[in-house]
């Protein structure tokens, strides 16, 4: 059989092939019998999901790319293998769903640690690309605002980092598995009619400040109309997308000829009507070429029905934006003025061939040398698909009846041992909103911080739980943080429309992503849920965004890390500490001090109460680095 290259890959990588590119290749055809046309698909894939909005040029074949597809490869095997071991393995004590309850210990562990004993052989292990064997730790594998320098060092600043949540935590403790239609049914179609008031308050404006109005905007602006009704001149009309199939398996998937427009109650008596995209591009620069569609998602639309069966889409309207953050300069004197440094990771905080958290060990040291003002960890933190939990005979340790204390001995000692080494530093954990986080009973999105923390986790004083999703504010920077991946889910049922030339066609499906979640103003705007993420519809307002936009929206993902600016929003994607056995990536974020803020103190009361603009997006420095 001739190899790969000389089948299939020679016209892109030229006709001198590295002999070292070839070895692999041929590797990889005969440990996951592929062919090599099936190779090449895969290897073109897994380019074109790199090279993002760049062209697949950018993004040759290297030794490390198919290492890296190696591991995804492997990656898909061992999810398999995992599955065919849960169910093999019966319930173990310490294996134990999290739906059938776990009982916290009411005994003490002896001394703070417990010693590790030596593990058993892994069926997990490999030589190359392991956590252990990697050469490449703290290497910057992608830089926002590259030019911003922070020396931590030469900040003396002995203060905290001020912390202020947005949001009521008493209103995350509700009771799950009890939706009720009704209330259900009213969060949706009040969700629309908030969207219809925000549209007709923006078309007002925009008729105040045109000497002649538009008459379909006039009339807008005073009612929005039906769009089910019959109408042969151009109206607006709001509404919710959502799929013509009666399926539930189906129902997130849409595409031009299956998509419906949903009413509310009051504007159409919840109808929902099919509509078709007849869109023609705008002169104006300010209208996209291109047009996203989700279910869930809440448009305005200018277009007429005049059949009364379907709602012809003349045009797209942009839904009014979230203003950006801004404090009274006072307050920014004393939260803006010194640099802020962040570390954000996601877990798994450990590999999947053992259950000694070495990873999180690392994390927490680079912590410490950068001197961190505040850590932010993404859950899961005990992963109940980890193959040693589901073998309680695989764990390195000797005396543990439950899995808080699990997490008592090795996260929540790291956690310890950070505060020790740091006097300011404040740690933030996030939980997972699926059957996967093991210390979270309370797995239905949004979720709650973890209760009775202290008693049962051993956390220490300055590491504290949030809910999921989160909104607080660390000194001058106002952060949206969700752990659900909300991303992958988008790009899974989007349909993209597009107007006009790909000049300015928005390919980049992450920026494309993080766009959505502001314009609909929702870390969580699709609906219907994926099936993994168990969703309680009537507290979905606990995930929107009602005031203003964040300075820093933090999206983790299992698409590719990334740091990008996105309508005046940082958006963040750590991406994993840890890919199975290998290691992962964790984002370092240095916010700048504000310039307004160096100005002399003045002694009007009027100039020192002026409201300024964060503007974390011009001056801050994201450092995505391999642990």
């Amino acid at each position: 059989m001739p190899s790969i290259e000389q089948a299939t890959m020679a016209p892109h990588l030229g006709d001198q092939v590295d002999p070292e590119i070839e070895t692999v290749c041929q590797s990889l055809q005969k440990s996951y019998n592929l062919s090599p046309s099936d190779l090449f698909y895969k290897i073109e894939s897994y380019r074109l999901e790199l090279a993002g909005k760049d062209d697949i040029s950018t993004v040759p074949v290297t030794k490390q790319l198919l290492d890296d597809l190696r591991q995804e490869f492997q990656a898909q095997l061992e999810r398999k293998q995992l599955k065919q071991r849960a169910v093999n393995a019966g319930s173990a004590q310490i294996g134990s769903s999290p739906s059938q309850g776990v009982t916290p210990a009411k005994r003490r562990l002896p001394g703070s640690a417990l010693t590790p004993t030596p593990l058993k052989s892994s069926p997990f292990s490999d030589k190359n690309g392991t956590f252990a064997t990697r050469t490449d730790a703290g290497k910057v594998l992608e830089t926002l605002n590259g030019e911003i320098e922070i020396d931590k060092a030469d900040d003396a600043s002995p203060e905290k980092a001020k912390i202020t949540a947005f949001m009521d935590i008493k209103k995350y403790h509700y009771r799950t598995m009890r939706q009720l239609l009704l209330e259900t049914s009213e969060y949706l179609d009040e969700r629309i009619e908030r969207f219809a008031d925000l549209v007709q308050e923006h078309l007002a404006e925009e008729v105040r400040k045109n000497d002649n109005p538009d008459e379909v905007l006039v009339t807008a602006a005073e009612r929005l109309s039906n769009p089910a009704a019959i109408t042969h001149e151009d109206v607006i009309v709001v509404g919710r997308v959502v799929s013509d199939s009666v399926h539930a398996a189906d129902s997130s998937k849409i595409n031009e000829t299956s998509v419906l427009l949903e009413t509310s109650r009051r504007m159409g008596s919840g109808a929902r009507v099919p509509f078709k995209l007849s869109l023609e591009p705008q002169a104006e620069a300010k209208r996209p070429t291109w047009f996203s569609l989700f279910p869930g998602q809440i448009v305005a639309l200018r277009g007429c029905n005049p059949s009364g069966s379907m709602f012809i889409v003349r045009e797209v309207l942009s839904l009014p934006e979230l203003p950006c953050p801004v404090s009274p300069l006072r307050t920014l004197r004393q939260t803006a003025s010194h640099p802020t440094r962040m570390i954000i990771a996601k877990g798994p905080f450990t590999t999947q061939d053992d259950i000694a958290f070495a990873p999180l060990t690392e994390l927490i040291d680079q912590c410490i040398s950068a001197k961190a003002d505040v850590v932010v960890l993404l859950g899961p933190f005990i992963d109940t698909t980890h193959p040693c939990l589901i073998d309680p005979g695989a764990l390195p340790y000797a005396g543990l009846n439950t899995l808080e204390d699990l997490f008592r001995t090795t996260i929540a000692a790291e956690l310890r041992r950070l505060e020790s080494a740091l006097a300011n530093v404040q740690t933030f954990l996030v939980p997972e909103s699926s059957e996967r986080e093991a210390v979270q009973r309370h797995v239905s999105f949004p979720t709650p911080p973890v209760a009775d923390a202290k008693k049962t986790l051993g956390m220490p004083k300055r590491s504290k739980w949030l809910c999921n999703p989160a909104f607080v504010a660390v000194n001058s920077s106002v952060l949206a943080i969700t752990n659900v991946d909300i991303l992958m889910q988008l790009s899974k049922v989007e349909y993209l429309h597009r107007v006009g030339s790909s000049d300015t066609f928005e390919r980049n499906i992450l920026a494309r992503g993080v766009r959505n979640l502001l314009q609909q103003r929702s870390l969580y705007p699709v609906f219907p849920g994926q099936p993994d993420v168990p969703l309680e519809i009537s507290y979905l307002g606990l995930a929107e965004m009602n005031l203003t936009r964040p300075d820093i929206l933090i999206v983790p993902s299992d698409q590719r890390y990334f740091a990008k600016v996105v309508d005046n929003v940082v958006a963040i994607n750590p991406g994993a500490l840890t890919k199975l056995r290998a290691a992962g990536t964790y984002a370092v974020v240095d916010v700048a001090p504000l310039e307004d803020t160096k100005k002399p103190v003045s002694e009007s009361e009027e100039a020192e109460n002026e409201l300024i603009f964060h503007k974390v997006w011009e001056r801050c420095r994201v450092d995505i680095r391999k642990i």
